[in-house]
């Protein structure tokens, strides 16, 4: 459950940054906008990249539980 409500949070920060830029171009007319959208989708493909990696390492985790002969239930999305 926690690594959903960090997901959810990066996204979240990620879209907010986007956003923030479009209404401080309409405000300042500074490049602000290109800032938070850059800033903005390097923290979506960062959070992505991170929870592929842990999804991955739990995936692994599992085979090999079950290649020792534990039987386990398989990991799943609460």
């Amino acid at each position: 459950m926690p690594d959903k409500i960090a997901s959810t949070a990066s996204y979240c920060a990620s879209g907010g940054l986007i956003c923030w830029g479009s209404l401080m171009d309409q405000i300042h007319h500074i490049d602000w906008q290109t800032i938070s959208v850059v800033g903005g989708l390097i923290i979506g493909v960062i959070t992505f990249l991170t929870n592929f990696y842990y999804k991955r390492r739990q995936t692994r985790a599992y085979e090999s539980a079950l290649s020792r002969g534990y039987v386990t239930p398989p990991p799943q999305e609460d």
